[in-house]
């Protein structure tokens, strides 16, 4: 089975820069990691390569330097990965992130499965990897907590995820996409024998004149929400002390949240 895996170079920590026009993060100003939701997605990846052969690319869209977090992915063992860079593309929402992610994975080859992480640490939209499938005309199954597969049933894969108190299974035609949640399972760690190998790994690079998307489709011009400013909130403690009966301070609380939801 040949699995694609898209995966987002996050900020390390949350000491970035914002540019002033765009208010965008300036993400090639601070040390990048890949997004840690990405690396549950590869590790489902992995096991499921294991179970049916076949290569797992990884893909990203960011500047040049995301390609570190492409060969992190590869010393996980993907075996191949794309990076999609180009300035045209920079500083796209969702829909045009989508749409080049989309056309990235058109052009490199056919894919039974397509996996990501269902929530990116900065950003936490949670939207692009349902658009990536409503791009390619694929089903596609939100925040799942792991998959199963039958080789009985070699065109379907059943994707699992939690509701409540219950485990839902839902099955679906492949290809597919399937985000997964935070923490659903154990990621692999590299070693040093993988990080060498990853360097020597293929490593193709698409730009949109390669992909053929017009100029108002992606990146700013493309995107149909834009972010009209960004700061950073103002925080502040105080301490009421509240006395008397029970009931009393149940009354006195329940006036202090009323007249702090009212302000």
């Amino acid at each position: 089975m040949n699995i694609a895996v898209l995966i987002k170079q996050v900020p390390v920590s949350n000491d970035v820069s914002v540019d002033p026009k765009t208010h965008a993060l300036v993400r090639a100003s601070s040390e990048g990691m890949v997004n840690p939701a990405d690396l549950n997605a590869i590790e489902e990846a992995m096991l499921l390569k294991e179970q049916t052969g076949g290569k797992v690319v990884v893909f990203t869209m960011g500047p040049p330097d995301a390609e570190k977090a492409l060969r992190d992915g590869m010393a996980l063992g993907c075996d191949e990965a794309c990076l999609v860079t180009d300035r045209a593309v920079a500083g796209g929402d969702t829909v045009a992130t989508a749409k080049v992610l989309a056309a990235a994975i058109k052009k490199y080859g056919e894919f039974d499965l397509i996996l990501g992480g269902a929530l990116s640490a900065d950003g936490a939209t949670g939207q692009v990897g349902a658009m990536v499938a409503d791009c390619l005309d694929i089903p596609h199954v939100v925040e799942a907590q792991g998959m199963k597969y039958d080789e009985a049933e070699a065109d379907k894969i059943v994707a699992v995820k939690k509701f409540h108190d219950k485990r839902l299974s839902i099955k679906c035609a492949l290809p597919a996409m399937i985000s997964f949640n935070f923490g659903c399972n154990e990621p692999r760690l590299a070693t040093l024998r993988t990080k060498r190998a990853a360097k020597s790994k293929p490593l193709v690079t698409y730009t949109n004149a390669e992909l053929g998307l017009p100029l108002d489709e992606v990146g700013i011009a493309g995107s149909p929400t834009a972010v009209v400013d960004s700061f950073s909130p103002k925080a502040g403690r105080k301490a009421t002390m509240l006395s008397g009966t029970p009931a009393e301070l149940a009354k006195k609380l329940k006036d202090l949240i009323e007249d702090e939801k009212g302000k």
